[in-house]
């Protein structure tokens, strides 16, 4: 019997497409999630998945299927964890320029999706042990659960349920527009849309560990 405390990983089985880009380039990015600092969204040009650190927050709040601009910086190393395959690191916060949506964002998010049948995020783990990452594993993915997805409030906390590998998942929620709507609604128990997706990630180390979390709820296009 192994002894090993090291989370079992498992290959993703999908080779995604990676940004490979200088410093002071501009990309354009189509957001699926975005909080702070950080911006995850597609690059327009690659088709790439990728998660933008950035000085300082937007100068206005960014919501699902914004396109923003980034300019790269010149110090790539300066993220949460260096182990993100995705990571960007911006000499600015975004700029928004305009809305995508309908078919023309459904054809860059449908290549994404994590596929079925295995771990989210390659380990059935909920947190991996920050040692243990390695840029040859996502820390991000676009999830289409089984069935509906449900949302819990707990005082300050925020649950999603959902169902994936054939058992019902719970993951912390990051989301602030659910939240907020839910708080403004005096509402606990919320059903999200029928044909909503999500956007899981590992978030930066807490105490030694990167924890499985569900950055945002992802309306269909």
């Amino acid at each position: 019997m192994s002894t090993s405390t090291a989370p079992d990983f498992y290959p993703v089985v999908k080779d995604l497409p990676r940004v490979v880009v200088a410093p002071g380039v501009t990309l354009e990015l189509l957001v699926v999630a975005a909080d702070g600092d950080h911006c995850a969204g597609v690059d327009l040009a690659s088709g790439a998945l990728v998660r933008a650190w950035s000085p300082e927050p937007a100068a206005e709040p960014l919501a699902p299927y914004d396109v923003v601009a980034v300019t790269l910086d010149v110090n790539g190393d300066a993220v949460p964890d260096p182990a993100e395959p995705e990571a960007l690191v911006l000499a600015a916060p975004p700029e928004r320029r305009r809305r995508l949506s309908g078919r023309r964002a459904e054809k860059l998010l449908r290549p994404l999706l994590h596929p079925k049948g295995t771990p989210l995020l390659g380990t059935p783990a909920p947190a991996v042990p920050f040692w243990e990452r390695s840029p040859d594993h996502p820390s991000i993915a676009l999830v289409e659960p089984e069935g509906s997805i449900s949302l819990w409030r707990e005082g300050s906390f925020l649950a999603c349920r959902f169902g994936w590998l054939g058992h019902e998942r719970e993951l912390p929620c990051l989301d602030r527009r659910v939240a907020t709507h839910m708080d403004r609604a005096g509402i606990t128990r919320m059903a999200a849309g029928k044909g909503d997706r999500l956007v899981v990630s590992l978030t930066p180390p807490i105490d030694g560990r990167c924890h499985k979390v569900v950055e945002a709820i992802l309306p269909r296009p």
